[in-house]
């Protein structure tokens, strides 16, 4: 039996595969005005919410103001694309969640995306079943990861304390967001394009379906 009652997902690049296509996307926009966007850049702004990023990038890059409204637009304009048309689940992911829902398990989502994406991908992946609650950017005023706010509004949501959570990232902001909230973290990578420390984790698994991950639950 799990000593966990929640586990408590990420979203993009976790739950579903989309992260490879914001990437792609935002390099293309910063090639448009000439402007560069490093790895570091990446580390920075992944679990950022929409509205935090945009100043991040407002003031690393001196955007102009036309330049800014440029951005924001093509992000926005793309967002039906690859949630709706690319993104897929995650290899192992309806299989995790399947799992923790057989073993009575809660389960929430806690995303710096807005709550309206968020629901997209539930509605999508036929995933509302699962998840018992949503925590995303706007229902904590806009604040996104490395702050612990989405996962302790998620807490708050599952009426449990973080000693009985477990949290899955794939992303260093993630990571330190949940050990920030003083809950258990298990690290899920992408090799493809995850850059920075996962050291925080208490497991770091090459997927969700990792027989590690299986163990470390005790599912």
């Amino acid at each position: 039996m799990s000593r966990f009652k929640a586990a408590i997902f990420d979203m993009d690049g976790l739950l579903i595969d989309s992260m490879l296509y914001w990437l792609d996307l935002d390099r293309q926009i910063f090639d448009k005005y000439g402007y560069e966007l490093t790895d570091d850049h990446v580390i920075r702004l992944t679990g950022g919410s929409d509205v935090e990023n945009m100043i991040f990038l407002k003031e690393v890059f001196n955007l102009s103001p036309e330049h800014e409204q440029g951005i924001f637009d093509l992000r926005r304009n793309n967002v039906e694309v690859i949630y709706k048309d690319k993104c897929a689940p995650m290899p192992g992911a309806n299989e995790l969640l399947e799992k923790l829902h057989l073993a009575g398990i809660k389960k929430a989502v806690a995303t710096g995306a807005p709550s309206v994406y968020a629901r997209r991908i539930l509605d999508r992946f036929d995933w509302h079943k699962y998840f018992d609650h949503l925590a995303a950017a706007d229902h904590v005023g806009n604040v996104g990861k490395p702050n612990p706010a989405i996962f302790l509004h998620a807490l708050e949501k599952l009426s449990l304390t973080p000693q009985e959570c477990v949290v899955f990232e794939d992303a260093q902001n993630g990571i330190t967001a949940a050990k920030r909230a003083g809950m258990t973290c298990i690290a899920v990578p992408d090799k493809r394009w995850s850059f920075g420390d996962f050291s925080q984790a208490d497991l770091v698994a090459d997927s969700l379906n990792d027989q590690s991950i299986i163990n470390f639950l005790n599912l």
